[in-house]
């Protein structure tokens, strides 16, 4: 009798175990449908498949406002600076001595830009600074001054990686998150500000500031697209030509950035291209070029990220084209941002006219699409923590956030 009561007993817990696990297991099948685990926001796949489905939330206003990267005027914050960034949406930020005081202030300009509520879904701004070294330096009193590359190139590569990343350090602790350098032109006529006079040189330098500065948790810019060290005129003043053959080009100025974009995740750095003419290719300035950014940029060294032009209010590029053209030939020609650091005006009549000009068809939303969702994933990826990204998919999934 005994025996047969142990037995009942047995088979009871056996079948409330067995019960409990059934629907622990029920239970997390339904949690995972609804509420996917925090892990799957580190993945590759679940990162893409986020930006994909953010951009396919955002207005094509808040697209196209991704796609703008902008200078302010002053030391603080303005209501008509936050009115002027509110009204394109913008997605990046650079400041200049103009806007640099002292480190105290340069931390609160930063943290207030980036507390702005530019989008539907809390998106964090890119924010640069041109902190090259030496001649391009901002903030030479209260920040860490690098030597030129000019001056780096005539040691060892390793203080390439030293001055870099300490670079790196200093900026983010200011608050910024992108450094709009190295540059991996080659050649001397740039006022110190490059590595060599030969492509091995500067590809060796080059390669160590990159990994300098993103070991110092900061993204890198690779610039300027294809090589700008041979020009002989300044493209901040006056249009720029470089009158070298197609194979020079490919077989040396392109030898720095072929290797960065071999050896890195093209989520860690943006490429800028330059606004300098290469007949050999096309007569258009390289960041206007949609054989330079699309045929040999993108499908020829099979550069994946983002892509951002140099200022557009440069002389190279402002003379011969209106503030309405720029944007959309930049957009067209394989532009993902348009960089416009100086005046408000313009960056708004450039911005409006890239909206339009995608709602007359003029550019593809296709196009749009493909350039935000790289914008959105780097950002995603090395902006925001697993638990912003998920707070963003849950804003999506439960649509809690409707895009104006």
């Amino acid at each position: 009798m005994k025996k047969k009561i142990l037995l009942c007993s047995i088979l009871c817990l056996l079948f409330l175990i067995a019960g409990c696990s059934a629907a622990e297991k029920n239970t997390g099948k339904n949690e995972t449908a609804t509420q996917p685990a925090a892990e799957n926001w580190n993945t590759e796949k679940g990162i893409r498949e986020l930006s994909a489905a953010l951009t396919e939330k955002m207005s094509l206003e808040e697209k196209i406002g991704q796609m703008m990267f902008v200078g302010i005027h002053g030391t603080t914050l303005t209501e008509e600076t936050k009115s002027v960034l509110s009204s394109m949406h913008v997605g990046g930020v650079i400041l200049f001595d103009r806007n640099m005081e002292k480190r105290e202030q340069v931390q609160a300009l930063n943290a207030s830009v980036q507390s702005l509520k530019l989008n539907g879904f809390s998106i964090p701004l890119f924010l640069s600074v041109d902190q090259e070294g030496g001649l391009v330096t901002r903030m030479k009193h209260d920040a860490y001054t690098a030597p030129s590359a000019a001056e780096i190139g005539k040691g060892k590569p390793e203080d390439a990686y030293r001055h870099a990343n300490k670079t790196g350090i200093d900026i983010k602790e200011l608050g910024f998150n992108l450094d709009f350098a190295p540059v991996l032109d080659t050649g001397n006529r740039m006022r110190g500000r490059t590595y060599g006079a030969t492509p091995p040189q500067v590809a060796l330098f080059g390669e160590q500031a990159c990994r300098g500065l993103r070991d110092s948790g900061v993204l890198f810019t690779i610039k300027h697209f294809p090589g700008m060290g041979r020009s002989e005129t300044d493209p901040h003043t006056e249009k720029s030509v470089v009158n070298v053959s197609r194979e020079t080009i490919l077989q040396e100025d392109l030898q720095p950035f072929r290797q960065i974009i071999d050896q890195y995740p093209h989520d860690q750095f943006m490429v800028m291209a330059g606004h300098i003419r290469y007949p050999a290719f096309d007569t258009k300035p390289a960041s206007l070029s949609p054989v330079i950014l699309k045929d040999l940029l993108r499908n020829q060294l099979g550069y994946r990220g983002v892509v951002i032009t140099d200022d557009l209010n440069m002389g190279a590029v402002s003379e011969g084209y209106s503030p309405e053209e720029i944007g959309i030939i930049a957009i067209q020609a394989g532009s993902d941002i348009l960089l416009s650091c100086h005046d408000p005006q313009i960056q708004q009549r450039t911005y409006k006219s890239v909206v339009q000009a995608v709602k007359d068809g003029k550019i593809s939303q296709s196009e749009i699409n493909a350039s935000v969702q790289r914008i959105l994933y780097c950002k995603l990826k090395n902006l925001m923590s697993t638990q912003q990204r998920k707070a963003v998919y849950e804003q999506i999934k439960t649509n809690s956030v409707t895009s104006k």
